[in-house]
């Protein structure tokens, strides 16, 4: 009876210790945009599978995506998976439009994302802006040695000046 009790504790512990955090998430560039110019959205799906459907867009043109991404890593024995799918996305008109949920279905349940609401204002000058997602804490970029990670810089010696003498004949 004892085995059976400690079995169990060590079961439920351990299926603690190892859960994984299921999630799935949308980011999008930018809330806010002015007409004629795009945005990013992507769909996170976050230790976890499953068959995943993107919303219609209706109010917005796709100009690229899906694009997918697929990331695995493993750092002192806790494993992390990650799937991206990632859309460009321009609206057809201005106002405040939705973007509505994704779904991702699996075994277990079905998961959905939350809907976004995009304000898109008027351009009249025509500003073209560069959306960007905000960077992931996992990503990391070197200094300006033209991106080598290994780059060591030379130690240079400091030049001693050479002190002239005049020579005259005797």
């Amino acid at each position: 009876m004892k085995r059976i009790i400690i079995l169990a504790i060590i079961s439920i512990w351990a299926s603690v210790v190892f859960a994984q955090d299921e999630r799935f998430e949308v980011q999008v560039s930018n809330d806010t945009v002015l007409a004629g110019n795009y945005m990013i959205v992507q769909f996170d799906i976050i230790n976890t599978n499953g068959d995943f459907t993107a919303p219609d867009f209706e109010d917005f043109d796709i100009l690229s995506g899906p694009n997918t991404s697929s990331v695995f890593s493993m750092v002192n024995g806790q494993t992390t998976q990650k799937s991206s799918y990632t859309y460009f996305i321009e609206p057809k008109h201005e106002g405040e439009l939705y973007i509505e949920p994704a779904y991702l279905y699996n075994e277990q349940d079905t998961l959905e994302t939350s809907p976004i609401k995009i304000i898109v204002l008027p351009n009249p000058e025509g500003k073209k802006i560069e959306p960007k997602l905000k960077s992931n804490q996992n990503e990391f970029s070197f200094p300006s040695y033209g991106n080598q990670p290994f780059y060591k810089e030379k130690k240079r010696k400091a030049k001693k000046k050479k002190k002239k003498f005049k020579t005259r004949k005797l």
